[in-house]
């Protein structure tokens, strides 16, 4: 599936390529809830031992995270977290996870005023509709605004996240560069 972004198109990739494209030194937004990559998470996990200082911001998530679970010890990724689920505290009480401070109406404005533009945005959509757009399902509480910001932003296609209607509930297809088909 090629798609526009800018002049840019973008393509179809595997979960595994697109962590490939991850540096050490790097950060990485992963979204929250029903938005957190599945397949990506995982062949992130795959790279722990190639990778180190990977920061990554997340929220509420309803899974064990891979890439936690594959680093207990924290020497490869730094997991940064906007509000704790249940998981997200006990991993933050194993000294795993970093609970970021927040105001939940004003992290936009945190991402467009205070937060260095991620190098990267994974998140699960659904599939692209006939107008061009990726839902973003139940979870859009500011991914809008990462997608302005991020220099790669790259959809995980879903069949399982539900579509949740609204006009500003979308990524339109130019404003993505990679799309993995997930499961």
């Amino acid at each position: 599936m090629d798609t526009l972004r800018g002049d840019k198109k973008a393509r179809g990739i595997t979960a595994a390529e697109a962590a490939s494209m991850v540096k050490p030194g790097m950060w990485l937004d992963l979204g929250g809830v029903n938005a957190q990559s599945e397949t990506f998470d995982k062949a992130l996990a795959a790279r722990r031992d190639e990778l180190t200082d990977v920061n990554i911001r997340s929220c509420q998530s309803i899974r064990p995270l891979a890439f936690l679970e594959a680093d207990p010890e924290g020497k490869h990724f730094h997991a940064y977290n906007w509000h704790f689920s249940g998981y997200d505290r006990m991993k933050h009480d194993a000294g795993r996870t970093v609970y970021i401070p927040l105001n939940l109406g004003d992290v936009p404005d945190y991402y467009r005023r205070f937060i260095d533009p991620p190098d990267m945005l994974v998140i699960r959509t659904t599939a692209m509709d006939a107008s061009g757009y990726f839902n973003l399902g139940p979870t859009n509480a500011w991914i809008r605004t990462v997608v302005e910001r991020a220099r790669t932003v790259i959809v995980e296609v879903s069949p399982n996240l539900p579509y949740v209607c609204g006009p500003l509930n979308g990524i339109h297809a130019s404003n993505v560069d990679y799309v993995i088909e997930g499961g």
